[in-house]
């Protein structure tokens, strides 16, 4: 029976991972692959509908300055999805690596309520963009 085991269970252990490794990068989001990492380094950034919707993080060095965070219209970060509803929310994380403060100033139809309009020093703020109008020409996103 050991021999067995030795011999059997290395090849189906093979199996299994291979059946189940595509699985592992399942997700039920639809619209984006947002999974990626932005490094602005020490300057102001201003991002497009593309990386706004690729981007889960972006991180600033704010050690020297603080730094502002001018994010894309509504129409041209829904207008990168493939199939956007409303309700969908997108989460965005800002670090401010560093003693000073990360300001975001707002898109076209792109509204920042007030606990996320700016990243103090020395922390990570997880926002999160609801998507309030995919009519194109309404467009409409409220980030929280």
């Amino acid at each position: 029976m050991r021999k067995f085991i030795k011999i059997c269970l290395p090849p189906c252990l093979v199996i299994v991972a291979a059946v189940l490794l595509p699985l592992a990068s399942c997700t039920t989001n639809t619209s984006s692959t947002q999974s990626q990492f932005y490094n602005a380094g020490d300057a102001n950034l201003s991002i497009t509908g593309a990386q706004f919707d690729q981007y889960y993080l972006v991180r600033f060095d704010t050690s020297v300055a603080p730094h502002t965070l001018a994010l894309p219209s509504a129409a041209d970060i829904i207008g990168n999805l493939s199939t956007p509803y409303v309700g969908e929310v997108f989460t965005l994380a800002v670090a401010a690596d560093g003693s000073n403060t990360i300001t975001l100033i707002a898109g076209t139809n792109v509204t920042v309520k007030p606990s996320a309009l700016t990243v103090t020093g020395n922390t990570t703020l997880t926002m999160y963009a609801e998507f309030d109008n995919i009519t194109s020409g309404s467009e409409a996103i409220t980030i929280y």
